[in-house]
Parts: C-alpha cells; sequence; structure tokens
C-alpha cells in the first residue's frame, strides 16, 4: 500500500476537525439548554452530552496521535516540509515558513493536548487502573475546559487552511453546516409543553399548573 497524498491527508484532516468541532458545538449547546426541556428526557440528553464531549476530545486526540505511522496534522506538516518545492500556489520558502508558524501554533496547544493524551489513555480509549481507583481524579491530573477544546479547533483549522492556500489556493469553513440544528428539535419540544399548559389552564383555571412552562419562548408561526 502506498504513501496517502497530501489532497488525502489534508481530507481526512479537515473531515476530523469538522467532525470533533459539531460534537463540541453540540455538547456545548445542549448542557446550557432550558433545563425544563432537557428534563422531558434527561438520560437521552444527559447521555448525549457526555457523548459529544468524548467524542470531541477523541477527535482532538486523533489529530495530534503519537502512535507511529499515524496520520496527524504533524504528519501533514513533515510531509509538506518534504514535498514543499512541489506546490503550486507558493514557493518552497513560502511553504516552509508555513510549516514552521504552525509548529508555532501546535507548541501553544501543548498543555491542552498533553491533558487530551492523559484522557484518551487513562478513560476515553482505555481505562486505566488510577482512574478506576480514582475516577474524579483524572479531572484534576488532565484538567480541560470546552474553551480549551475550541482553541485546539480552531489552531488547527488555521493550520489546514494555511496548507490549503499553498497546495490548492482554496480556503475551507471548517465549521459542519447544520451542527446546531438539535436546537429545531429543543424548540419544538418546548411548543409542545407550552401546549401541555395551555390545556391544563383552559382546563383547570382556577388551578397551578402541576407542571412549569419552558422557559424558552414559543416560536413565532
Amino acid at each position: 500500500m502506498g504513501k496517502p497524498t497530501i489532497d488525502q491527508i489534508l481530507n481526512s484532516l479537515t473531515n476530523e476537525v469538522l467532525m470533533g468541532r459539531a460534537y463540541l458545538t453540540i455538547a456545548d449547546g445542549l448542557k446550557d439548554w432550558d433545563p425544563i426541556v432537557l428534563k422531558c428526557s434527561p438520560t437521552f440528553f444527559g447521555l448525549s452530552v457526555e457523548a459529544s464531549l468524548q467524542m470531541s476530545q477523541m477527535y482532538v486526540a486523533k489529530l495530534y496521535d503519537k502512535t507511529k505511522g499515524a496520520i496527524t496534522v504533524k504528519s501533514l506538516l513533515d510531509r509538506a516540509k518534504i514535498e514543499a518545492s512541489t506546490f503550486t500556489h507558493g514557493t518552497a520558502q513560502q511553504v516552509e515558513l508555513a510549516v514552521k508558524e504552525s509548529q508555532n501554533r501546535i507548541d501553544g496547544l501543548q498543555g491542552i493536548l498533553k491533558s487530551i493524551q492523559k484522557r484518551r489513555n487513562e478513560a476515553l480509549a482505555h481505562l486505566d487502573p488510577r482512574t478506576v481507583v480514582d475516577p474524579v481524579g483524572l479531572a484534576t491530573r488532565a484538567k480541560l475546559t470546552i474553551a480549551d477544546l475550541k482553541k485546539v479547533f480552531d489552531e488547527t483549522s488555521i493550520i489546514l487552511n494555511k496548507v490549503l492556500c499553498l497546495w490548492k489556493d482554496t480556503y475551507a469553513s471548517l465549521e459542519f453546516i447544520g451542527s446546531d440544528d438539535y436546537k429545531t428539535a429543543l424548540e419544538l419540544i418546548a411548543d409542545a409543553k407550552h401546549a401541555q399548559v395551555d390545556r391544563w389552564e383552559k382546563e383547570f383555571p382556577n388551578t397551578p399548573c402541576d407542571f412549569p412552562r419552558p422557559n424558552t419562548p414559543r416560536r413565532p408561526y
């Protein structure tokens, strides 16, 4: 089997960013949504948030995997440096400068990437004995926030676009169209909950409703 081409590597890595960022968007949006709406299916929504957070971390782990032979952002930069003279929309010097700037960006992510790697190795891909004994301790050993994950996807998008511009003279918006369409489903649930309260108030006008209205306003019709 031959080595992947630069086109194939770029396509694969941009897809990883798209998927990872979409999962993060879903998790970030759901966690702060109207709790009255989320309580209609607490198990489903709770697991959706947790699963989306875990998947976003795994996509970061793949982008910067240290497994020998894995296709990563670093392997893309290594190939770009070796094949700098084959880029048709930039000089070899421009490619080398882009690689150097990209490596500097990765250096600035090392603290976050170490936390991701630890979480991957101790909980996400493997169940480490330390995690079994002290599951809460991992959060201290490998601190990570949603803002950290966003930063990795943002910086990685910049890196991939630097290479894309010099390789294909194009720019990719690495944001999944429709990654926030979960809002439509939640708004429909909110409308249904409003309708439930309406029916109660109509049938029992002098009795307080047993369940609250959603904080989410009705959608305009």
